[in-house]
């Protein structure tokens, strides 16, 4: 239960999961149609993944330091709550479904948006390999999927890292109280 688990990995575990949803809800603003982008936009995916990797490498570093096994993961995340299942599964399914939304539509092969000093906008097209003009409204539409991409590995390495706080916080408490073995593992329910 998350009442037993240690106080640092529900701390750590929200530093993971609260920015998750957080930039989870701001990539899903770049689907709003003709809502303005804001000038600071291309940096916030760039700190959003410098501020993620220090809090994944220590989840990462949580787990390995409990030594655990698939089978024991698995066990870890069923003896969660089933509310607190639930939502870590949707928010895993929403971070990972933000990234991967980047190249569905009519424009996901263009990339790399930029507007040239002139008043035109360009776009690197993959399949032709080179960079073309496209209309504004397309340009927008380049700069709302690259965004919408940055936020999304930003939101999943943010939301695995809480994820795994939390199953290495389950894991340690069936290791304080002796509980380790997968036959006398607790259930949740």
């Amino acid at each position: 239960m998350l009442t037993r688990m240690k106080r640092s990995y529900l701390i750590h575990a929200g530093f993971g999961l609260v920015p998750g949803g957080a930039l989870i809800l701001l990539a899903a603003l770049t689907w709003t149609p003709g809502l303005a982008l804001p000038e600071w936009s291309p940096e916030v995916p760039l700190a959003a993944l410098l501020l993620a990797f220090p809090v994944f490498v220590t989840a990462m570093a949580r787990l390995l330091l409990a030594r655990v096994s698939k089978a024991t993961l698995w066990d870890a995340f069923r003896c969660l709550p089933g509310g607190v299942q639930l939502g870590l599964g949707g928010v895993l399914v929403a971070a990972l479904g933000t990234t991967a939304s980047t190249n569905a539509g009519p424009y996901g092969h263009l990339q790399g948006p930029e507007e040239d000093g002139d008043g035109r906008y360009l776009a690197f097209d993959t399949p032709v390999r080179e960079t073309v003009e496209v209309s504004h409204e397309v340009y927008l539409a380049v700069v709302g999927a690259d965004l919408r991409m940055a936020l999304g590995m930003g939101a999943t390495l943010f939301v695995v890292a809480g994820v795994a706080v939390l199953l290495a916080g389950e894991i340690r408490r069936w290791d304080q109280a002796g509980d380790r073995e997968p036959d006398r593992v607790p259930r949740a329910g």
